[in-house]
């Protein structure tokens, strides 16, 4: 009886806490918006790239939980999306496939953003990898 206690114990400690779905932390992504394609995304460690026809914004990943984390958008010239923190949460709906929903952090305005998430590949290309790789890698030095 003792042994099996322990061995149920062990099962949810394992399967229960211990499992964490890391799936959106890292990969090739659609953006998706009203059952539409507007973006693809590249994520890798604390960073992300999104890329939209015309324009192309990099953001700063602070992992909260295992399906939440603050994005902090990053610019050349921080005068629009560089002042507002997000606080992302994520939702896997099905395989790959994420809800997302983002609220502004630092500010109180009554907004919130919705959208999908479309894992298309566990890789990111060559060109978007070494530049994920060069802003993890700054990050350690701050």
């Amino acid at each position: 009886m003792m042994k099996g206690l322990t061995y149920l114990g062990c099962l949810v400690l394992v399967f229960g806490c211990g499992h964490k779905n890391e799936a959106f932390k890292s990969g090739t992504f659609q953006i998706i918006e009203n059952d539409s394609i507007v973006g693809e995304l590249y994520r890798f460690g604390n960073y992300q790239i999104e890329k939209y026809p015309g324009r192309e914004l990099i953001a700063r990943i602070e992992y909260k939980t295992d399906s939440s984390c603050l994005m902090h958008g990053i610019e050349k010239d921080p005068m629009g999306i560089d002042t507002i923190v997000w606080l992302n949460k994520f939702k896997e709906t099905s395989k790959g496939n994420f809800l997302i929903n983002a609220t502004p952090y630092n500010v109180n305005v009554d907004y919130m953003y919705e959208g999908m998430l479309l894992k298309i590949d566990e890789g990111i290309d060559e060109r978007n990898l070494n530049r994920l790789d060069s802003l993890n890698e700054s990050l350690k030095f701050k």
